[in-house]
C-alpha cells in the first residue's frame, strides 16, 4: 500500500510540475503581449488614434507599477512625454496586421503636420517581426522630418514601405525578405502640447496597403 501511495503521489506531483513548467513556459513567451493588454484595458494614460498607440506617462511617477512594466517592455529608457511622444502601429487604416508580403505608403496631409517647438523634429522607423531595425543593403532604417519633401497636388508627401526600392524615391524604408509582421515607431521630439492635449483626435500620418 505505501509503495502505491507512493506512485500516486509521485505522478501528481508530475502532472503538478508539468502544468507549472508549461503555464511558466507561455507566460515568457507571451509575457510582453499580457503586459500590453493590462495597461491598454487598466485606466491610465494609454491612447490609440487610428493605427498609431501612445502611453502619455511615460517618466511619469503616476505611472502604475505595471504600465511602467509594459512601457519597459518595449522601450526601456525612453524620454519622458514632455520630451517626446512615441506612437507605435501594427495595422494599417483598416485593421489589418502590418505585414512584409504588402507593400505601404504612409501618408503626410501637410508639412509638419504636428507642430514642434524649434528643436523639435520626427521620424519614421520600421521594425521587423523580432522588434529590431531590418537589415538591408541600403542601410536605411529612419526617415525624418530633416528631409526636404515636395507635397502632391493633395497637399500630401508619402513614406514608402516594400521590399524592394521605387524608382528615384529616397522616401522609402525596406521591409524584411522574409514573409513576417512588422511595427512601426513614429517619434515626436519636442512636440508642442497639443499633441499631448489632443492625443485622441489629432491628425495623424495614414498608413495605407497598396
Amino acid at each position: 500500500p505505501d509503495k502505491r501511495n507512493s506512485e500516486k503521489n509521485m505522478t501528481i506531483y508530475l502532472i503538478i510540475l508539468f502544468f507549472f513548467m508549461w503555464g511558466l513556459l507561455l507566460s515568457i513567451k507571451y509575457f510582453g503581449h499580457i503586459l500590453d493588454f493590462v495597461a491598454e484595458k487598466s485606466k491610465g494614460r494609454g491612447v490609440q488614434n487610428g493605427s498609431w498607440k501612445t502611453h502619455l506617462g511615460v517618466g511619469r511617477k503616476s505611472t502604475s507599477q505595471i504600465e511602467r512594466a509594459a512601457i519597459a517592455h518595449i522601450g526601456l529608457g525612453a524620454n519622458d512625454s514632455d520630451e517626446t511622444i512615441y506612437w507605435n502601429a501594427f495595422t494599417d487604416n483598416n485593421g489589418d496586421d502590418l505585414h512584409s508580403s504588402h507593400n505601404y505608403q504612409i501618408v503626410f496631409t501637410e508639412q509638419p503636420q504636428v507642430k514642434f517647438d524649434e528643436k523639435g523634429f520626427w521620424s519614421i522607423t520600421v521594425y521587423g517581426n523580432d522588434k529590431f531595425l531590418i537589415p538591408n543593403e541600403d542601410h536605411k532604417y529612419v526617415i525624418h522630418s530633416d528631409k526636404k519633401f515636395e507635397l502632391d497636388s493633395n497637399n500630401q508627401f508619402s513614406i514608402y514601405l516594400s521590399k524592394t526600392k521605387p524608382e528615384e524615391n529616397e522616401f522609402w524604408l525596406p521591409l524584411a525578405e522574409n514573409e513576417e509582421n512588422f511595427t512601426l515607431a513614429y517619434r515626436c521630439y519636442k512636440a508642442e502640447d497639443e499633441m499631448k492635449n489632443k492625443a485622441l483626435t489629432i491628425e495623424l500620418p495614414q498608413i495605407i496597403k497598396n
